[in-house]
């Protein structure tokens, strides 16, 4: 079944391979052969546009990415360039991840790059520059956590590859979907949720990579609880590698944000206990408290504001809960209703009792400290987040729904969103 898809070229990972070519000399390994014998393009021709309109809806005797190189591709030279750009940056993650900059520098020169995977990167880095990057950062923050506990050199160079690859799954995705500001409707979401998978069966269908890497590339948005995706996997389905990945992937995520990234990422993978690995998310919290991020007086609330916040929320989450619940119920319902009311259900459950862990909801009233008052900021925005994000977790698995199984969710959706009547 993967072979068979991938013999049929992806029309956005091809239009990048063909925009890459125009900077990049990118040609034929191979004669490119359809299924039924004839030939589209001479082995050593260079890849153009006329290329891609012999392509379009073809069906080929082997991957596309299987019969073509990148002659001037990323090389290990420039991965190490990248790195150290990068850890001189003063950028807080780079200076979290500084102190393993040697044994992360040795490492990526020898790194392996599989003529597949290298010609995916030459594509991302001609074509998307901010996905580069977040390889890049990707390959020193994973490298870095893996390092931080030893091991053997083949297990670091396995979290550097996973680092560096976890999301060439993007490439097959429409860019307006990647390149979205903010959160993803459930319809939109189904575009991208399926990029892990896509990079593990990449992996594993083309390159000689061991298949502990492409598992754990196809494992980097799982959550230990159960609560990720594609496959929701959880507990010790998520491979050692994958758990590693899951984190650096959050954290990566939090880092763009301009105030107090680490303490923010911190914060956001202690929220739920058990979502995240405790030996990696130690890793963030050590890496939040050594950079001691600077708060100025206009990044946090007031406290009593954002305490009414965090009530209204409380109250919202608990409306939410009770009606999840009633809806999961009801005898009469659909099947569609009682299953995504039942994953709201649980997704609420968990995360009230991952808030009531952390004890936010009884903070005082009468601390004026920047710092409580700045957790509790972050606290508020990240919750509003999460319970914004119980839609999209359980709807995306779906198709359109009918307009009656719409119209006896939204009331559940609106107090999610703070709109309840």
């Amino acid at each position: 079944m993967a072979q068979q898809w991938l013999n049929l070229p992806n029309p956005h990972a091809l239009a990048a391979i063909i925009d890459a070519s125009a900077t990049r000399k990118i040609v034929a390994s191979q004669d490119i052969v359809d299924d039924r014998g004839t030939k589209l393009w001479a082995r050593d021709q260079p890849v153009s546009q006329s290329l891609q309109q012999r392509l379009l809806e073809r069906k080929l005797k082997q991957p596309l990415e299987a019969c073509l190189r990148a002659e001037d591709g990323v090389t290990t030279y420039q991965l190490c360039e990248a790195l150290g750009e990068f850890l001189d940056s003063g950028h807080v993650l780079a200076n979290a991840v500084g102190q393993w900059a040697t044994p992360l520098r040795n490492e990526v020169q020898r790194l392996p790059l599989h003529a597949a995977a290298q010609l995916l990167l030459t594509a991302v880095h001609a074509t998307r520059p901010t996905v580069y990057e977040h390889a890049i950062r990707g390959m020193a923050l994973a490298g870095a956590m893996q390092a931080s506990v030893g091991g053997e050199r083949y297990d670091l160079r396995l979290a550097l590859l996973g680092g560096l690859l976890h999301d060439l799954g993007l490439m097959y995705v429409h860019p307006q979907y990647v390149d979205h500001a903010g959160l993803l409707d459930a319809q939109d979401f189904r575009h991208v949720a399926t990029h892990p998978r896509v990079g593990e069966l990449l992996l594993a269908s083309l390159t000689d990579y061991p298949p502990t890497l492409a598992r754990a590339v196809g494992e980097h948005h799982e959550r230990l609880d159960g609560s990720g995706y594609p496959l929701r996997r959880s507990g010790d389905a998520i491979s050692p590698l994958g758990r590693l990945l899951c984190v650096a992937e959050a954290t990566l995520g939090l880092a763009a944000l301009p105030t107090a990234p680490l303490a923010r990422a911190s914060l956001a993978l202690r929220m739920v206990p058990g979502e995240f690995d405790g030996v990696w998310t130690g890793f963030v919290s050590a890496a939040a408290r050594n950079a001691a991020e600077q708060l100025r007086s206009n990044d946090a609330g007031d406290t009593e504001d954002l305490l009414v916040q965090l009530a209204m929320m409380n109250t919202e989450m608990a409306m939410a809960l009770e009606q999840a619940q009633a809806l999961a119920e009801q005898a009469h319902g659909s099947r569609v209703v009682h299953d995504v009311a039942a994953r709201a259900a649980v997704a609420l459950e968990r995360l009230r009792a991952g808030w009531n862990s952390i004890g936010l909801w009884s903070a005082p009233k009468s601390d004026g400290n920047l710092d409580s008052r700045y957790e509790i900021g972050m606290a508020a925005t990240e919750l509003r987040y999460r319970m914004r994000g119980v839609q999209r977790e359980c709807l995306w698995t779906h198709d359109e729904l009918s307009p009656q199984d719409a119209e006896r969710l939204a009331p559940l959706w609106a107090c999610l969103a703070g709109q309840a009547a």
